[in-house]
């Protein structure tokens, strides 16, 4: 079991200082709108691969423009005992992030990739099926990270060598050589984000065929091209084949400045198992039932990875949801075995909770008291 015991936030978004130990682990935090709730949540999900929730910028973390800020939490996991930290240091061209494990800095992230996962609902993602493949790209590549941390660097690679090969593009088209180099490198780790995304809802489609609750049995469709060549080719060959079309496509993406083929164009199809209702033409409602059961079957697959499940950060979990769902929700994160913290406005639709939980009113960036 994850549980947190103990959050210590400084010059952090709107937090100036808060030193917070939770009285449980199951968790639900009130507040008007602007009082921190989902930058408290935020905090914790950057101890996590990748770039937390928001995804934001490291610059734009600090409070009032701060040079440096800092998170540290404590955790227990079973028996043992783990401090987590990470922040920013330095300003401008030189602001770097560093982390920090048991009150040791590490060299970077990969020395705490096997120690915490996280998966959450945010608000804004009730828009995830009615905007741009992006945002369900990145929460696609959310759950794989808890799942294979090191899903994070395949993916900051490929990114890093399409961003210099699409710069080479317009300034040194003639350096084949070169543009050889970076379409190797695209082609290796892009054949291992695309085997990673294959692997995980392959698997969360195995987890997700039963209802939880009142949340339906989903279907996920993972739309790539790169993922079916895996179905019917070891990766080494996907890899050959991916390299010579990133080299056929060099004047394509020339003249559009972007590369036009790679797994950084991937999407997926979320769909009701039962009806077959596709969340892309489903009520508000309804996708957020689809998205809530797809987080809940993902946590299952997650503890079994790992052992243990991921922590849940639910903000505003509530807001779409019918009083059937709701009901269920709150049932449901009663018997999950690590930390849940929940969000919204107001305590009264959290009631059911009320002899399990801790409730906590935070205020303009402080917990009164």
């Amino acid at each position: 079991m994850a549980q947190l015991l103990k959050l210590t936030l400084s010059e952090f978004r709107n937090y100036e200082r808060l030193v917070w130990s939770p009285d449980a682990s199951l968790v639900v935090i009130t507040g008007e709108n602007g009082s921190g709730k989902t930058n408290l949540l935020e905090s914790l999900s950057l101890l996590t691969p990748g770039r937390g929730l928001r995804g934001a910028p490291l610059a734009q973390l600090g409070r009032d423009n701060a040079t440096s800020w800092g998170i540290s939490a404590r955790f227990s996991f079973g028996e043992e005992r783990l401090e987590l930290g990470t922040g920013m240091a330095g300003a401008g061209d030189a602001a770097r992030r560093v982390y920090l494990l048991n009150g040791q800095q590490v060299r970077n992230r990969d020395a705490l990739e096997e120690t915490l996962s996280a998966v959450w609902i945010t608000p804004q993602m009730d828009r995830l099926f009615s905007e741009g493949a992006s945002g369900r790209r990145r929460f696609l590549d959310r759950l794989v990270m808890a799942v294979t941390p090191h899903h994070a660097r395949e993916l900051l690679a490929y990114d890093r060598a399409m961003t210099q090969r699409n710069r080479l593009l317009q300034t040194r088209f003639s350096e084949a050589s070169w543009l050889g180099g970076l379409e190797a490198s695209m082609a290796r780790h892009g054949t291992a984000v695309a085997a990673g995304r294959r692997e995980m809802v392959q698997q969360l489609c195995l987890f997700a065929q039963s209802s939880l609750g009142a949340f339906p049995a989903v279907n996920v469709t993972l739309l790539c091209e790169i993922a079916e060549q895996l179905d019917h080719a070891p990766a080494l060959a996907v890899e050959d084949l991916l390299r010579e079309q990133f080299a056929a496509n060099r004047q394509q993406d020339r003249e559009r400045g972007r590369a036009t083929f790679g797994v950084h164009r991937t999407d997926f199809r979320l769909s009701d198992l039962q009806t077959g209702l596709a969340a892309a033409t489903a009520s508000t409602g309804q996708q957020k039932a689809l998205l809530m059961g797809t987080v809940l079957a993902h946590a299952r697959l997650v503890e079994d990875y790992r052992g243990t499940p991921p922590v849940l950060l639910l903000d505003e979990p509530l807001v779409h949801l019918d009083q059937n769902r709701r009901g269920s929700l709150l049932e449901i994160v009663k018997d999950f075995r690590t930390t849940v913290i929940l969000t919204g406005t107001d305590e009264a639709p959290f009631e059911d909770l009320r002899a399990q939980a801790s409730f906590v009113a935070l205020k303009q960036g402080k917990f009164p008291g």
